[in-house]
C-alpha cells in the first residue's frame, strides 16, 4: 500500500488509533462537516468526491490485501457520516443526534446493512456505511420536519 493510499484510507491515520478508530473518524468528520456551508452543490460535490475516493481505495485494498475489512480503514465512516449530515441545519444537537444514530447503525448493522457488507471487491466495506448514512439522514429529516 503506497503512502497516499494509506493516508486517505485511514483518514490521515485516525484509523490507526488504538481504541475506537471508526468512532473517532466519525466524530472528526462531523466536526469538519459542521463548518461546510449548507450549499447543495458544495455538499453534494464533497460527498460524491469522498465516496468515489472511498470506493476506489477500498477496491484497491481488497485487490491487494487478504484482510477483508481491517479496523484502520475508516474512510467508510467518513463517507457515512458525511451522508448523515447532508444539508442538515447547523445545530449541534442535530449533529450529535446524527452522530449517535449513525454510530448505532454502523455498529449494530440492522437489517439490510449487515448483508450489504458481504458484497465483494471492497464495495461492502463502503456500502454498509453508505446505507447507515442514508438511513440516518432520512431519520434526521423526519425529526426536523416534526420540530
Amino acid at each position: 500500500m503506497n503512502f497516499m493510499h494509506n493516508i486517505l484510507i485511514s483518514f490521515f491515520y485516525v484509523g490507526y488509533l488504538k481504541y475506537a478508530p471508526g468512532t473517532a473518524a466519525s466524530l472528526l468528520a462531523m466536526l469538519i462537516f459542521y463548518f461546510i456551508p449548507n450549499i447543495l452543490i458544495l455538499q453534494s460535490g464533497i460527498v460524491i468526491f469522498i465516496a468515489l475516493c472511498g470506493f476506489i481505495l477500498c477496491y484497491n485494498h481488497s485487490r491487494d490485501c487478504l484482510e477483508k475489512d481491517p479496523s484502520f480503514i475508516v474512510i467508510d465512516e467518513v463517507v457515512g457520516m458525511s451522508i448523515s449530515l447532508f444539508m442538515i441545519p447547523k445545530n449541534i444537537l442535530l449533529y450529535m443526534l446524527c452522530f449517535l444514530i449513525f454510530r448505532y447503525l454502523d455498529i449494530y448493522k440492522p437489517l439490510l446493512i449487515d448483508k450489504s457488507q458481504n458484497v465483494e471487491m471492497g464495495i461492502g466495506i463502503m456500502l454498509d456505511d453508505v446505507l447507515s448514512g442514508l438511513i440516518t439522514c432520512l431519520l434526521a429529516w423526519v425529526i426536523i420536519s416534526w420540530l
